[in-house]
């Protein structure tokens, strides 16, 4: 008996064990989910990118803002956001170096040195 999926290219395998089978079968599963997910992804985006070029549209015709403002703000987030992520705080306990956005150390929970201020875009 031979086994065919389709997921592949429609071509057929030599007869497998029940295991294999099953396993074939969970990773085709596995690969759907996936792509159903990427799809959902890609349409989100694609609504985020069409919200955000409307609010651009709006500011741009209500107030005096320009293209060049606008250039010249999503720079300044670049370099904060890049700033945040290079950031790094020191566990006063285990002295392991974490990410200004853990209240407490991730490896043992204690108190972290340093203040860096927050964004209210860091989740």
């Amino acid at each position: 008996m031979n086994d065919n999926f389709s997921g592949a290219g429609n071509f057929e395998l030599p007869t497998l064990d029940m295991e294999t089978r099953k396993l074939l079968r969970e990773t085709q599963n596995e690969t759907d989910d996936n792509g159903d997910r990427i799809r959902k992804l890609e349409d989100k985006l694609a609504n985020l990118s069409l919200v955000t070029e409307a609010l651009w549209s709006l500011l741009n015709k209500r107030t005096k803002l320009t293209n060049e403002d606008l250039a010249a703000s999503i720079q300044e987030v670049v370099h904060a956001r890049k700033t945040r992520e290079e950031t790094r705080l020191t566990c006063i306990k285990c002295k392991m170096q974490n990410a200004v956005n853990h209240k407490k150390c991730m490896y043992c929970g204690g108190e972290l040195i340093g203040h860096t201020e927050k964004s209210l875009f860091n989740f």
